[in-house]
């Protein structure tokens, strides 16, 4: 008898469990390793502003040179929080929030804002909605996760004034 299909038949249910270990651990890992080096650095529900990207960078997946960051790790499992950003004129601004998983839950850019702070609650649940303010709730999906603050530097004119505007970024626990 050939040994053959059944080394086939191996290989495939092997690679297949391999495939759906790693679809469904590496996204969770990926984001324990970052929150926890996020709340290692400054804490959780604090502001981290990332140094300007270069091709060394990875303190954000993937970093464009053209783009400033900061970024926020969250635990609403003890509190909400409340995340607020003045958005800078004429250039590209986006707040993206990511669960423990990395799927992109929230995002908002300038284009849709209609004033000139972005200004949102984020919570565990919607239990906890009650009395806490006029800014629009996000519920997470998980209790931990990162809020990240794009902002676009068109031109390096501007680099000082939208570094200076993106400081004024908070996150702050309720």
């Amino acid at each position: 008898m050939k040994a053959w299909p059944y080394l086939l038949a191996a290989t495939l249910i092997l690679g297949g469990i391999i495939h759906i270990a790693t679809v469904l651990i590496w996204p969770g890992f990926i984001m324990d390793r970052l929150v926890s080096g996020i709340e290692e650095q400054v804490g959780t529900g604090v502001i981290a502003h990332a140094p300007r990207a270069t091709s060394e960078s990875r303190t954000v997946v993937r970093p464009s040179p053209d783009l400033i960051y900061s970024i926020c790790a969250f635990d609403v499992s003890k509190a909400p929080l409340r995340i607020s950003a003045p958005v800078p004129k004429d250039t590209y601004f986006s707040l993206s929030m990511f669960g423990d998983n990395s799927d992109n839950f929230f995002v908002v850019n300038d284009r849709q804002l209609l004033k000139e702070t972005v200004e949102v609650i984020l919570v565990q649940n919607e239990d906890q909605v009650e009395g806490l303010g006029g800014a629009p709730i996000v519920v997470a999906p998980s209790d931990k996760g990162v809020v990240l603050f794009r902002t676009l530097i068109q031109s390096e004119d501007r680099f000082e004034e939208l570094d200076v505007i993106r400081q004024q970024a908070t996150c702050e626990v309720m």
